[in-house]
């Protein structure tokens, strides 16, 4: 009897082992040979680009098949044009993968122009969290945490839905400042023109984007407050917006955190077969561990510090069932 269990169970082992043989087999004859496209909701230049062209060339090591994996720019509402392209019109094949904004965040307070949920996005990770501070040109008022609240000046941004101009307008209001936020800039290479031309005195930029430039080591641009959940440790002595905010501010302050993952994320369309997300969310897995890739960020200056999918499941759901009551502060707030 103990041996027919026995078996029996190698049987069931056996015939699970093929299933899963058979699944990645499925997968890599699908990818093999194929272009796949990162599709991002930015132009060119600016710290979505430099992790997307990162992410293009390592990733594909990790999938099945091995695909060549070219990045696609789809500029828009602040990420929405992309984001709605993924879910409603690509292909739902795994052929098309989103470098997401902050759309839940997105989703919430823009609301005209989303055709899209995001917890039906099909999440593989992200590789880490979008690291925002506001960047003052030096020649520009509003250098100092004094200035930002007593001088009249103009500060760019994306889009309203964007986090450049809700993090901004959010400062404003807490400040009880006086500078404006116009947005409607492209990409964030535009807004940096923008500042060397005197166009705007700064904006809300990613560290990503700014370090590379040394402008902060070189004093041409002036770094007063940091949109972190903590201080980063490039930053140690700049306040986060959340240290200085109080009340409702901070509430607030703290929601947007919360989508900051989302905006340094990756994930595919709700329509994409399990088997080839199970595979797409084990390679980026893999490719988030991995030394060469991490090397190579590290030379660029890009941090990583990864979150999986159900970690970014869990925070699109406390984002998307926020109070309405809460969200109608948030927008009126930042100025929506």
């Amino acid at each position: 009897m103990l041996r027919g269990l026995t078996q029996s169970l190698a049987l069931v082992a056996g015939l699970c082992w093929s299933g899963v043989a058979l699944a990645q087999s499925a997968v890599e004859n699908f990818y093999k040979g194929r272009s796949i496209s990162l599709v991002m909701g930015t132009g060119p230049g600016g710290s979505y680009d430099l992790y997307g062209r990162l992410v293009a060339e390592h990733l594909s090591r990790f999938i099945p098949g091995k695909p060549n994996i070219v990045v696609e720019h789809m500029p828009g509402a602040a990420g929405a044009t992309a984001a709605n392209f993924l879910y409603n019109v690509a292909p739902q094949d795994g052929t098309k993968l989103l470098l997401t904004h902050s759309l839940p965040l997105i989703e919430k307070l823009q609301g005209e122009g989303v055709r899209f949920d995001s917890r039906k996005f099909q999440w593989l990770g992200a590789y880490d969290q979008i690291s925002q501070m506001l960047a003052i040109w030096h020649t520009s008022p509003g250098k100092s945490l004094e200035e930002l609240k007593s001088s009249e000046f103009v500060l760019g941004s994306m889009g309203r839905s964007h986090l450049s101009f809700q993090w901004a307008a959010l400062l404003k209001e807490s400040m009880d400042a006086k500078f404006r936020v116009i947005p409607g800039y492209p990409t964030g290479g535009s807004l940096n023109i923008a500042m060397e031309r005197g166009e705007i005195a700064g904006w809300v930029v990613a560290w990503e984007s700014l370090a590379p430039s040394n402008w902060v080591q070189d004093k041409r641009v002036y770094v007063p407050v940091q949109f972190t959940l903590k201080r980063m440790p490039e930053l140690p002595d700049v306040p986060t917006l959340i240290e200085l905010s109080q009340g409702e501010s901070k509430k607030i302050a703290e929601f947007l955190a919360a989508g900051t993952p989302h905006a340094r994320g990756l994930a595919v369309g709700p329509g994409v077969p399990a088997d080839r997300v199970a595979a797409l969310r084990d390679a980026f897995d893999a490719m988030v561990k991995d030394e060469a890739f991490l090397a190579d960020a590290k030379k660029r200056g890009l941090a990583i510090s990864p979150r999986n999918y159900k970690e970014l499941n869990e925070l699109t759901e406390l984002i998307v069932t926020a109070p309405p009551e809460f969200v109608a502060r948030v927008k009126k707030l930042i100025g929506d």
